[in-house]
This record gives C-alpha cells, structure tokens and sequence, in this order.
C-alpha cells in the first residue's frame, strides 16, 4: 500500500480582476506556485486576494493566513497563457 507524501506548495498572487455583476461580484487570480507553474484561479466564496497575497496548500487543503480556503478546480498553465487568460476572462 502507497503511503501519502505530505506536499506543500506557496502560490503567489500576480494580479487580480473583479468581475461579475455590481451585487455579485468575484475575482480571479492570476498565481505563481513554488512549483514553477502558473494558473488562474478563483476562491469559491468570493474572496479577492491583493498582489503579493501568498495561498498555502499542505497535502490536500488550501490556506490564506492560516484560514482553510476553497479554490475551485484550476490547471496549471505556461506564465503567457495565464496573462492571456486573466485579460480575456469573461463572465
């Protein structure tokens, strides 16, 4: 039986944009991770993170200043096609 390795990765905040209709809005993320990859991304509750906000995944879970946080699914993604991704997005 394969035993689970406890994996760690930081994500960093590159860019953010506010979408979406005046009484509801959201945010995607443009994202660096320590793995070398890149990925848009969008917290399930709304939430908008600031350029330079670092998420934290520890094994499975996903955290923003210790608080566990929901991403919903993403790739991973080449640095130009994030930009191009992030500039694009339509609601």
């Amino acid at each position: 039986m394969k035993t689970k390795k406890a994996v760690f990765i930081e994500g960093h905040i590159i860019e953010s944009r506010r979408l979406g209709e005046t009484c509801h809005p959201f945010c995607i993320h443009s994202v660096v991770f320590s793995n070398g990859k890149y990925a848009i991304v969008r917290e399930a509750s709304g939430v908008c993170f600031q350029p330079g906000d670092t998420l934290e995944r520890n094994n499975a879970e996903w955290f923003f200043h210790d608080a566990k946080i929901h991403l919903l699914p993403f790739q991973y993604i080449k640095e130009n096609e994030s930009r191009r991704q992030l500039s694009e997005y339509e609601t």
